[in-house]
């Protein structure tokens, strides 16, 4: 800890969806912690400051950053990548290759490999005896470096862990046109910039956060966002299952629940060409056609869009090809029986369909 100087910055991100090139952030969290733990001091941009979300974390970001502070944040392809195409979409500078970024879902994997169990944000604040909610993200890093797999610098721990994942911290932008606006939100009017994070020394040379200014509300506050109309995200979705006869279930990045893989069907493509397309994205799975069954249409609450509604075409297949996550998959996890519900946070089509479903086909297979 000592080449920390004693502090850890912790970013918190709100998402509003799973797609990383048109998801917005609609609220986060920037603190300092010292190195027990303590908030020294802390940033909030709730949703009424949608307006100056984007260019002030990204901001304190930086100036955090550029202080030698390390940034612990929970699953940072996820909130740095879609901070990123914000800061591309509205004409603001992103974040240059930022680093150090410690990230636990990361470090835990470098400290226990073999650990099997789920590696959700409240499971590894229990695991390292942390209170979940706020800022945990950045007290389980204080925990790990105090175990003896935790070595190396800040730098070093983050080369480390860009060398797990290509396209960590941030996932290269392919293609300008994929961050087109396709969630317009009517721009409120700006806040004041004095609401960044402010630096001072003292006499003695010591490093002094100083809490920004109260900002004066304005007289009348802008019109809420619009609420999306509901309705139906039409995707088609698989129970895969392993010679084992577990089943898998995937978690998005910038996402905390796990559903089973599949996804969005296309305009003129049929289910079972989705189905293929997507495993094989996703999981790197090779859809054998002949093989795979059709169990039905399904419906029930979407995940990640509130109040939407995930219409499943729903497939059975079972492999033996090891799977693992790519694309906008951030982690897996294999079920092991109809009744694991409490492991990881699971998608109500997962709880309501497919566990049920599963269910009734497991004793004839296996």
């Amino acid at each position: 800890m000592g080449t920390w100087q004693g502090r850890l910055g912790v970013a918190e991100f709100a998402i509003s969806g799973p797609d990383q090139d048109t998801a917005r952030i609609v609220a986060a969290r920037v603190a300092v912690l010292d190195d027990d733990g303590a908030e020294l001091s802390r940033w909030d941009w709730g949703s009424d400051r949608a307006d100056a979300v984007v260019g002030e974390v990204a901001q304190t970001l930086r100036t955090l950053l550029a202080l030698g502070i390390p940034i612990a944040t929970f699953d940072a392809t996820g909130g740095l990548t879609v901070l990123d195409r914000e800061c591309r979409r509205r004409g603001i500078e992103p974040l240059a290759e930022p680093a150090p970024i410690l990230d636990p879902l990361l470090l835990d994997e470098l400290i226990e490999p073999e650990f099997d169990g789920a590696r959700t944000l409240n499971a590894m604040a229990e695991r390292y005896e942390v209170l979940p909610g706020s800022l945990a993200a950045g007290r389980i890093v204080l925990a790990m470096s105090q175990r003896e797999e935790f070595a190396g610098t800040p730098a070093a721990l983050h080369a480390r862990q860009r060398g797990m994942i290509d396209g960590w911290p941030v996932v290269p932008l392919d293609d300008i046109r994929t961050i087109v606006d396709t969630q317009p939100i009517p721009a409120p009017a700006p806040r004041p910039s004095d609401t960044v994070p402010m630096f001072e020394f003292s006499e003695t040379g010591v490093l002094a956060l100083v809490a920004p200014p109260e900002v004066v509300p304005p007289q009348s506050a802008p019109p809420p966002p619009p609420t999306p109309a509901p309705g139906r995200i039409h995707v088609a979705a698989a129970i895969v299952t392993d010679t084992a006869g577990r089943a898998i279930v995937v978690r998005k990045h910038g996402t905390t629940g796990f559903m089973q893989p599949g996804g969005k069907i296309e305009r003129g493509e049929s289910a079972l060409a989705a189905l293929t397309r997507e495993l094989q994205e996703e999981l790197g799975l090779d859809v054998d056609v002949d093989a795979t069954e059709f169990l039905g249409s399904y419906e029930a609450a979407a995940l990640n869009e509130p109040g939407q509604t995930v219409r499943a075409e729903v497939f059975a297949l079972a492999t033996d090809q090891e799977l693992t996550p790519a694309a906008e998959i951030a982690e897996i996890y294999w079920l092991e029986s109809p009744d694991d519900t409490d492991s990881v946070e699971l998608a109500p089509l997962t709880l309501d369909v497919m566990l049920p479903l599963w269910a009734a086909r497991r004793p004839a297979l296996f």
